[in-house]
Formats: C-alpha cells, structure tokens, sequence
C-alpha cells in the first residue's frame, strides 16, 4: 500500500520505514507506549488489511497493568486483533536484561514464525551502546540495536524518540507513558536521563547521531567478522548444532570465539551466549574437558571430529516394527530398506549396506535395548560398546536401531554385523540390508 498523503515528515518516515519490511504478516511488539504505539499505526497504514496483530508483554511490575490497558486502547483504535501474554522474569542481578530475555520469548513463543515489529529508536540504540560500553562489551555489543535479527525487525532505528511522540500526539493515539522509566536506580535510566543529557551539553554536535553512526560502523566490520570466523564451522544435526574442531583449533583465537558465539546464538536466540559458556565450548574444543554444562539445560559434548551443543532429553522411541523382504522401514531419522538378493558374493560394502544369509521372513526393526548383545564369532560385544567403537553419539545411542532375526540380533544398523548372519555361499537365502539416515 502506498504511504497517505497529508502525513508530517516524521509520520511519512515512520510509514515508509515499515513499507520496507518483507510481505508477511506482521506481529506487533506493543508495549502500551508512543513508540510502539506509532509503528502499529505505520503497519497498519501501509499493510494489507487483516495482516497486523498485536501481542503485550506483561511482566506482572506495578506499572504493568496500565500499560497493558494502554496496549488494548491503541490496538482498538486501530481495529486490529490484540493478545496479551503474562510472564514471570527469573530473579538475578540484571532485573532489565531478565525481563528482556523473558520479553523476547514470549513474543517469539506468540508469533509463531511471523515477523515482529518492534519500536525501538536512535536514541534506544545510542542508550544501547554506552550501556554495553559500561559494562566492557565487545564490538558486537557496541554495535547497539541491530535493524534485523531472525524474526526481529526494528524500522524505526533513524527516528528519533521526540519526532515519534510527536507523530503518537498528532494522530491522537491512546498510549501512555511507562512510570518506571524514570525511576534511575535502573542503570538504563540514569543514562537516559543523566549520562547522555550531560554528555550532549559538552559536546559539539547531536550526541545520539554520533554514537549511532560509530555504532553502525561497528555492525558492518562485526557481521562480516562473524561471516569470516563461521565459514564451514557449524551445521545442525536434528536437535544439535555441530561445530567442527579442525577450524576452531586453527583459526585465530578471536575468530573462534566469534564462531561459537554465532553457534550458541542459533541454539538459544537471539542470544549469543556469555563469556563462560563460550569459554566452556573451547574447553571442549581444546579437549580440556569432555563435556560441559551450559546455560538453559544445553550441554557441549565431543563427538568425534566435532564438538556437539544440544539440551540432553529422552529420545522418542519407536516400538519395534516387522520388517518384510523387500520392504522398508521408517525408525525414528533413520530408514532401513531390506531386499532379497540373487547371490552369496560380497560385490559392496559399506557401513550402512550388508549382506545377510536370513530367513526372509520375521525380520524386526527396534531400538538397541540396555543389555544387548551380538555375536562376533568368539564371544559376544555389547551393542552399547559396538556403538562407542563406531563413535555413534551418545545422544542417538538410544534410539538406534537393531535388526533382529527370530529373536536374536543380526545387525546393528550401520555398525556390526552378527557373524552367524554372514554370508556363506552354501546358504540360499540372503537378505541385503540399507540404513539411511533422513
């Protein structure tokens, strides 16, 4: 839709801003406030009608209930659907960043893969920079409030936080300002009202633009950075993000950090995970440990030539399952085919191929059980020891599957053939089988 004519410059800005944001639905982060109040108008403006909502965030603080009656006014000014979503941020040291991270999920949990659209301005970005700044931040930190990030979208990044009251004031938009924003034992308030203000009397020239400017400097030189440092690192395996250890160990030690923080950054966004978990990843990495305990239930465990991030759960399961010659049988990520062959040679061989001398019928599919054992011609191995010889992860160890054969154990797909299954010419009967993981 094209931006109305009519419109003040900040108002037309504002509109032209968000017509740049991909086609899609939109999900509005609607705080109840002016500038989150002005973006929902601009979405509403220039998008398609029935393609904007809204959702608040409740965070259950004494100004929250106003400003959740503010959020349900400007949603019902604009005539467009509105949800309201409670949560309970976690106690600690950083009341702000608690809320935040509790913020961000809910939206993120509310959207359900749409875009959202939040309000953020210069001078959030700059209040950003100098808050990361204070606390020893890095360059991704003083990159400030980056315009885009995942489902994430801040259009409102060039305005300022006076022009978009003023547009919320000339549209008569029903927003309210949040009580807690001028309480200063908050660190972010007392840059706001105190740190910025007096830098800005002694310094020559707008201190807001100057500090977005640098920061933008700073976005473009760290995003090709991480683009530098990720290349061939990591790749995702179901649940589990794996980074390769050959080019963590021999890229410089900054570009590694670089390539975890975006690894762990995939695994929890948007966040790129602390100092100590990064430093727990490369302890990993360097086999200093083998395994170690990260934030929100993830762990960093060594598999083979790789290093795996991913939260430890139960695998699913699936009940054992009749195998018939030719057929195939879908179990769990893995698809085992069986078909019968004409002769006793060996022509290939793989790890995920074989050929058995079997009966072709009452062939079953199930998962290795603790206790399992196959037979290797002098004895017997236990199946949990087969799968560590062959470096299958212990993540996937429980659901791998077993081919059995009237009760005993044939195959142990893609890893150890029973030797009273193999083939011998004076058989007749042979059962050729595949494992492919999906």
């Amino acid at each position: 839709m094209a931006v109305p004519s009519g419109l003040s410059p900040a108002a037309t800005a504002a509109c032209e801003a968000v017509a740049d944001i991909a086609p899609g639905p939109l999900v509005i982060a609607l705080s109840g406030g002016a500038d989150s109040a002005v973006v929902a108008w601009a979405s509403v403006t220039v998008r398609p009608a029935g393609t904007v909502r809204a959702v608040h965030v409740n965070h259950g603080w004494d100004a929250s209930p106003g400003l959740q009656v503010a959020a349900a006014a400007v949603a019902d000014h604009l005539h467009i659907p509105f949800r309201s979503v409670y949560v309970v941020p976690e106690t600690g040291p950083s009341p702000e960043g608690a809320a935040r991270e509790a913020r961000l999920a809910a939206l993120l949990d509310a959207a359900a893969g749409e875009t959202i659209v939040m309000g953020h301005h210069a001078d959030d970005a700059a209040e950003t920079v100098v808050a990361n700044l204070l606390r020893g931040a890095g360059a991704t930190g003083l990159s400030g409030i980056t315009p885009e990030r995942g489902p994430f979208v801040r259009p409102l990044l060039q305005m300022r936080r006076a022009e978009l009251r003023a547009v919320a004031d000339e549209l008569a938009l029903p927003y309210v300002d949040d009580p807690s924003n001028d309480d200063q034992t908050h660190r972010r308030n007392y840059i706001r009202h105190e740190i910025i203000p007096e830098l800005d009397r002694h310094f020559d020239g707008d201190l807001v633009d100057v500090v977005v400017r640098s920061a933008q400097h700073l976005a473009a030189e760290d995003a090709y950075l991480d683009d530098v440092a990720a290349d061939g690192v990591a790749a995702a395996d179901g649940d589990a993000t794996l980074l390769a250890i050959a080019p963590l160990i021999t890229m410089p030690a900054v570009l590694a950090k670089r390539a975890v923080r975006k690894a762990l950054r995939a695994v929890h966004p948007p966040y790129p995970g602390s100092s100590r978990e990064v430093d727990a990843v490369l302890a990993v990495t360097m086999g200093r440990a083998p395994r170690r305990d990260l934030s929100e239930g993830f762990v960093a465990e060594r598999e083979g030539p790789y290093v795996s991030i991913y939260r430890p759960a139960r695998p699913q399961v699936g009940d054992p399952v009749e195998l018939e010659v030719p057929g195939r049988v879908q179990f769990g990520e893995h698809l085992i085919r069986a078909t019968p062959a004409t002769s006793g040679e060996q022509a290939r061989m793989s790890s995920d191929w074989c050929r058995l001398a079997l009966p072709r019928g009452g062939l079953v599919v199930r998962a290795a059980a603790p206790g399992d054992r196959v037979d290797i011609g002098t004895g017997s191995k236990k199946v949990a020891d087969a799968l560590n010889e062959a470096a299958v992860p212990v993540r996937k160890r429980p659901a791998w599957p077993v081919v059995e054969s009237r009760g005993r154990i044939a195959w142990v797909a893609g890893v150890r053939v029973a030797s009273w299954a193999r083939v011998e010419t004076s058989l007749s009967t042979w059962v050729e089988l595949e494992r492919q993981a999906s």
